[in-house]
């Protein structure tokens, strides 16, 4: 009923605003209290305060010991990072300064909420004094809910749903290593946790885990595997998209995503065929920094709902449930004339050929476009093809998830749950609503 209402006055930011505060009504001031924070959304621009960008940039890692003055952080990541060698490089810098430190492997792909607990413990067995996540998206969002917990009175994850919910500022200094090029979780606020009882993805958007610093070092990410480097690298694009498209949007993020879908369109092939060419690990390094950005000022969109939903009930990989649900919702909301005009630049944007003269022709070329992408990536264009078991009562799951999740409060268009059902049933079918005609 929400979301209908919600529909209903989708043109007007009031009512955007208000519906954003009834997805939790305990009370009259935590209503108002909420419409505040996403109307500062208009206004406020949130980012790392220390960004250090470009190949072999973790080399100046002294630069974050001398400001934070940490002296006994925990590293937060997984066992293939310690394994490649890749946490070592940062261990090697901690030495440089005569830094002790921690280290906590168990981050795992969609972190749960038993991941953020274990390491919140770890955190306080070790009288740790800094948080260093080092990874992708699953390591930077476990370091931030953790953080979450760490700073707050409140040692239950589940509180701090939704947004801006918590009053204290960080108790330590958060620093996120990118290994990868796609999450943009190392300049968001934005962690998601999965609650692997309920198999629901939880949303937390604070203000209080923005990380104080993001590394985004290239040669940290050079041999990355083509699968991954694929996932991760549309993962970008559908931060970059969704910001574009967002009901939210400002000037930063027509600023900073026109470049990053630029880049992503000419370079995740390359960084795919050639994992240690360079050039194209840096451009993708830009490229996310630009689309998380974006997004963080943006937020996201019913791409990212449905794909939370899809990684909560079957565990998929996020970058990967990203990619093929994203041409199905692109493709329904053709009907849509905003959405048309806007595909019509982010085909241009892109780089996109296409011959078409007409907008409505010029869009669906656009969606075509990003298919072409996919199939050169080889990622699965049949939701099919990536899980299987995809039982309509398996959708029906997937939809109230969904619904619940709070990406879609930003999107274009508001669908309601018979709409979300329809787009999952054309992705398990491999098919499309305009670009078939």
């Amino acid at each position: 009923m929400i979301y209908q209402l919600f529909t209903l006055g989708l043109r007007a930011r009031p009512i955007r605003k208000l519906m954003l505060g009834m997805k939790k009504i305990p009370s009259k001031m935590q209503i108002v209290g909420m419409l505040r924070e996403w109307h500062e959304k208009d206004y406020i621009f949130q980012n790392a305060s220390v960004n250090l960008l470009g190949h072999s940039t973790l080399d100046n890692f002294r630069i974050i010991c001398e400001s934070y003055h940490f002296q006994n952080p925990i590293l937060i990541t997984d066992p293939i990072l310690i394994k490649t060698g890749v946490v070592q490089k940062v261990i090697n810098q901690l030495k440089k300064n005569d830094i002790k430190y921690a280290i906590y492997e168990g981050v795992q792909p969609n972190p749960s909420t038993e991941v953020v607990n274990y390491l919140v413990e770890e955190y306080r067995k070790n009288k740790c004094d800094a948080l260093i996540s080092i990874g992708g998206g699953s390591a930077h969002d476990s370091a931030k809910a953790a953080c979450l917990v760490l700073s707050n009175k409140n040692d239950n994850i589940y509180q701090y749903q939704g947004l801006n919910v918590t009053k204290n500022a960080p108790a330590m200094p958060l620093i996120a290593i990118n290994t990868t090029a796609g999450t943009g979780s190392g300049v968001t606020n934005v962690a998601v946790i999965t609650d692997e009882v309920n198999h629901f993805k939880m949303t937390l958007v604070d203000k209080n885990i923005q990380p104080n610093v993001m590394v985004d070092d290239s040669n940290l990410m050079m041999g990355l595997p083509p699968r991954p480097t694929s996932w991760v690298g549309i993962d970008t694009l559908v931060h970059a998209i969704e910001a574009d498209l967002s009901n939210v949007p400002s000037l930063f993020t027509k600023a900073y995503v026109r470049q990053a879908m630029h880049l992503v369109y000419k370079y995740l092939p390359i960084a795919y065929a050639t994992p240690n060419n360079i050039e194209a690990r840096e451009k993708m390094a830009y490229a996310e920094f630009m689309a998380g950005v974006a997004f963080n000022s943006a937020s996201l969109g019913f791409i990212h709902s449905m794909s939370h939903a899809m990684s909560g009930v079957f565990n998929t990989p996020h970058g990967l449930a990203n990619a093929v649900i994203m041409p199905y919702v692109l493709d329904y909301e053709l009907s849509n004339d905003f959405v048309v005009q806007k595909l019509c630049k982010i085909n241009d944007y892109m780089g996109i050929d296409n011959k078409s003269t007409d907008d409505y022709n010029k869009a669906k070329g656009c969606v075509k476009g990003i298919i072409e992408l996919l199939k050169k990536l080889d990622i699965p264009t049949n939701l099919n093809d990536v899980q299987k078991g995809i039982t309509q009562e398996k959708i029906k799951e997937m939809s109230i998830k969904a619904m619940k999740d709070f990406c879609g409060i930003s999107n274009p268009i508001q669908f309601n749950r018979r709409q979300i059902v329809h787009i999952y049933e054309n992705a398990v079918a491999g098919k499309f609503d305009h670009i078939d005609r």
